[in-house]
């Protein structure tokens, strides 16, 4: 009959660390659980450490490109308003001040990264670098080729952040 409180016990099971493990560790070698090449693992802490910082400077660049690339976007539309305004401006010399500042605003985001994305007449439409605005039927152009630019894109890097405007044949 068992009593109260008292719990059966495994008589054939031992724990990690009891007496049977300390009978096999009294001859004075370690066992090869506690056998460690410390150097080894200074080595790998250190490669691991070394690792996590050229992951984190390369996180931090790509950061500041994403958001160098954002604020560029804004300062694009602002550009671009910049643009239009001077089309409708009949002072020359007014007309001529306005180029100034809109060729001041677009060296400075050149001097950011900002690149001017180019379509030739002909090139295959790339939808990741160009805005089909039309398709025309057109005998000079194959199917989806470029038959006109009307608005150049831009890129910072490899991102593009405003594609170019183009009219496609079909």
């Amino acid at each position: 009959m068992e009593r109260k409180g008292k719990k059966k016990q495994d008589k054939g099971a031992t724990l990690k660390g009891g007496p049977a493990d300390k009978q096999d560790n009294q001859a004075g070698k370690p066992s090869t659980d506690e056998s460690v090449d410390w150097q080894d693992v200074a080595k790998r802490a250190l490669a691991d450490l070394d690792n996590y910082k050229k992951q984190a400077e390369k996180d931090k660049f790509e950061m500041i490109r994403i958001v160098k690339g954002s604020a560029l976007v804004k300062f694009l539309e602002i550009y671009d308003d910049l643009s239009r305004a001077i089309e409708f401006v009949e002072d020359e010399k007014t007309k001529q001040g306005l180029l100034a500042v809109k060729d001041k605003f677009l060296k400075m985001m050149e001097s950011e990264g900002l690149e001017t994305v180019i379509v030739e007449f002909g090139e295959k439409f790339d939808p990741m670098v160009m805005e089909a605005i039309s398709y025309e039927d057109n005998e000079l152009v194959k199917d989806n080729h470029v038959i006109e630019m009307v608005e150049a894109g831009l890129k910072v890097g490899d991102r593009v952040i405003k594609p170019a405007k183009v009219r496609v044949g079909k």
